[in-house]
């Protein structure tokens, strides 16, 4: 019983240590997003920017990286993973989301583009009983979520573990090149010995996994 407890702490915090490596890097994407449109100083650039091809591209890959978070929040939510830092790390990050739209306001027909809050929110979805398989290894929530079509007909699974598309693009363009195979500890098997928790990516995978423009984080 022990071991089982010494184990399952040991999955908490590599668990609880990926998911603060996911939402720093979030929060220095979106930063970068407002300060480089913080240096533009006039409005009618802005807007012509942000109107641009290359500009519409960016805005798209930014609100991707921040929909990730807010699946971030909603698997802690629905996994019951109370860490004060992450709680501190997720209003950073929606702090600095407002900034952005505020900027986005000199194009007021890229921020009606942005998807919804309610469509952003997944603190609705709850696990099933057949979830082991379903459970995004980056976000920690489930990939079959009918609040999030987005990525439910676009999820992937690779050694055994599911993940959205767009978090596991996100993951391998801006946080590691290794996907992390982290799943509920209540859900972990005993066969599983507490291994492959980090699983390694193919180089199979490098054609198929930009499934958006993913700005680069600093």
């Amino acid at each position: 019983m022990r071991h089982i407890s010494i184990r399952m702490q040991y999955i908490m915090e590599a668990k609880v240590d990926s998911l603060q490596r996911c939402l720093n890097t979030i929060y220095k994407v979106i930063r970068n997003a407002n300060d480089t449109l913080c240096g533009i100083s006039q409005p009618s650039v802005c807007s012509e920017v942000l109107l641009s091809p290359r500009g519409i591209a960016y805005i798209s890959g930014v609100t991707e990286v921040y929909r990730v978070a807010k699946r971030v929040e909603g698997g802690m939510k629905s996994l019951s993973i109370c860490n004060a830092t992450l709680q501190h790390s997720l209003r950073d990050i929606e702090i600095i989301w407002n900034n952005l739209q505020a900027f986005l306001s000199f194009s007021p027909s890229v921020l009606r583009m942005l998807p919804s809050e309610l469509t952003l929110d997944c603190s609705a979805a709850t696990g099933s009983e057949n979830a082991q398989n379903e459970t995004c290894g980056v976000c920690l929530l489930r990939t079959l979520n009918e609040n999030d079509l987005n990525d439910t007909q676009n999820s992937v699974l690779y050694n055994g573990c599911r993940y959205h598309a767009s978090c596991a693009n996100f993951w391998l363009n801006c946080v590691d090149s290794n996907l992390p195979g982290l799943i509920a500890p209540e859900k972990c098997s005993e066969a599983s010995n507490g291994a492959g928790l980090t699983v390694p990516v193919p180089n199979c995978m490098d054609n198929s996994r930009k499934d958006f423009t993913v700005p680069t984080a600093q």
